[in-house]
């Protein structure tokens, strides 16, 4: 028995086929056919019923699903603790939302690559909602996103503060004094999708005008910002990511009486098997980032 084929095993059970279970190994189908072979021929029992179209779990091998997680939990602690950090290996799938990718995640990559050169990433660049759901389904392995989060079954690492303004084309038609929320209300807004912090922000503030308005929305706040120098609408974006276009006067940052509260971005994975190799990660991040402090945006 070892743990190639323990970690084999535990990703047919999450995934729910051989097929699935290769291809997230990077392994053929024979590859992970003859690791749970060698398996069964060892303990001596049948761990997944082939009678049926869908494969299923025996009673033993929902038995061992605990042994095995286990097992590999003390093999990740045995690497965390005993290798040289600079020699560890594996593939970490990071979930990336789109500010990140914009501001720092280059010097992350970069710093990850540098200090542990046998790790692979893979970065998947998403909305908030999805990135937290995938994390949670085990399909990544770390989350870089905006958002409060407590949940005991998650270890997080604060990644800073990002402050939003609402902001408008040079060229927008705007009345010529500090617009309120009913003021905001009368114009055409522009967000991320339903499944971000940003969508639920905007809506927010939307609501505290009186308005039901639905914003037109866009997956990329980097769209939406060439939207907004095009005069199409105005949203919230972080003013210290734009600050060439507002510099050029492409983009204006607008005086409201309803300005948004820093978002708090985090790095977070679960409390499960390689999780030491996951904290080194979500750590580096941390130490990476270049989000404001809680002291910044209170003295700016």
């Amino acid at each position: 028995m070892n743990f190639r084929q323990l970690q084999t095993f535990l990703e047919i059970i999450r995934l729910g086929s051989f097929a699935a279970a290769a291809n997230n190994l990077n392994a053929t189908q024979s590859t992970v056919s003859a690791r749970i072979q060698e398996l069964e021929g060892e303990l001596g029992v049948a761990l997944f019923d082939r009678s049926q179209r869908k494969i299923a779990v025996t009673s033993k091998g929902r038995e061992l699903i605990s042994y095995a997680e286990r097992a590999l939990e003390l093999h990740d602690e045995i690497l965390h603790n005993i290798t040289p950090r600079q020699m560890l290996s594996g593939i970490v799938r990071v979930g990336v939302a789109e500010l990140v990718a914009m501001t720092w995640l280059p010097a992350f990559v970069a710093t990850v690559h540098a200090r542990y050169p046998h790790i692979s990433l893979e970065l998947d660049i998403s909305l908030t909602a999805p990135l937290r759901a995938r994390m949670l389904a085990g399909d990544l392995d770390v989350v870089l996103l905006p958002g409060e989060i407590a949940d005991p079954a998650l270890v997080v690492h604060p990644l800073g503060l990002v402050t939003f303004r609402w902001m408008a084309g040079a060229g927008m038609d705007l009345p010529d004094h500090v617009l309120s929320a009913q003021d905001l209300t009368r114009l055409r807004v522009l967000s991320l999708g339903e499944n971000s912090v940003h969508y639920s922000t905007i809506l927010s503030l939307l609501g505290s005008g009186g308005s039901a308005q639905r914003p037109d929305l866009c997956n990329s706040m980097t769209v939406i910002a060439t939207l907004m120098i095009a005069n199409t609408g105005i949203s919230v974006l972080p003013p210290a990511c734009y600050g060439d276009d507002i510099a050029a006067g492409r983009l204006r940052v607008l005086r409201t009486t309803c300005d948004p509260a820093p978002v708090p971005f985090v790095a977070a994975y679960r409390k499960r098997r390689l999780s030491g190799l996951h904290d080194l990660i979500a750590a580096t991040a941390a130490e990476v980032s270049t989000f404001a402090t809680a002291e910044d945006c209170a003295s700016g």
